[in-house]
């Protein structure tokens, strides 16, 4: 199967929303990994940003190339919420990454089988794309 495994990546901000408060949108870029499972068709998808860690996990299917992910657990840990957030630090509310994440989540695999590419999506105000690199087996 080409899509079992441990992928690394994450979210890559494109652009962001006008007349939001964001000097350096790269610093919302979202890092982390996907693991796909055979079992069940699991997957879980793990994402950090500054002051903050995502897992989501759910189900995923595959057609023509393409994979979908199925959210059914959202969990965002947020540090202690946002009276303790450091104002410093690129935040993104919890609140715009759980309706994200909890939307099913499109996957396209390069042709060399490397690669997965997401389709544009908006994290709250931030608009970019997923993308993740295939680790260990399939080199």
């Amino acid at each position: 199967m080409p899509y079992l495994g441990k992928w690394s990546g994450g979210f890559q901000v494109e652009k962001v929303r006008p007349g939001t408060a964001i000097a350096d949108p790269k610093r919302n870029n979202l890092k982390g990994f996907l693991q796909l499972y055979a079992t069940d068709h699991r997957y879980e998808l793990h994402l950090d940003g500054e002051q903050f860690g995502l897992i989501a996990r759910g189900t995923w299917s595959e057609e023509n190339g393409r994979l979908s992910l199925t959210s059914n657990d959202v969990k965002i840990d947020d540090g202690g919420g946002e009276e303790a957030r450091n104002p410093n630090r690129a935040w993104i509310d919890p609140k715009d990454l759980r309706e994200a994440y909890s939307r099913p989540m499109g996957l396209r695999l390069s042709k060399d089988g490397q690669r997965l590419t997401g389709l544009i999506i908006d994290v709250g105000p931030l608009t970019g794309t997923h993308s993740f690199v295939r680790e260990g087996f399939g080199r």
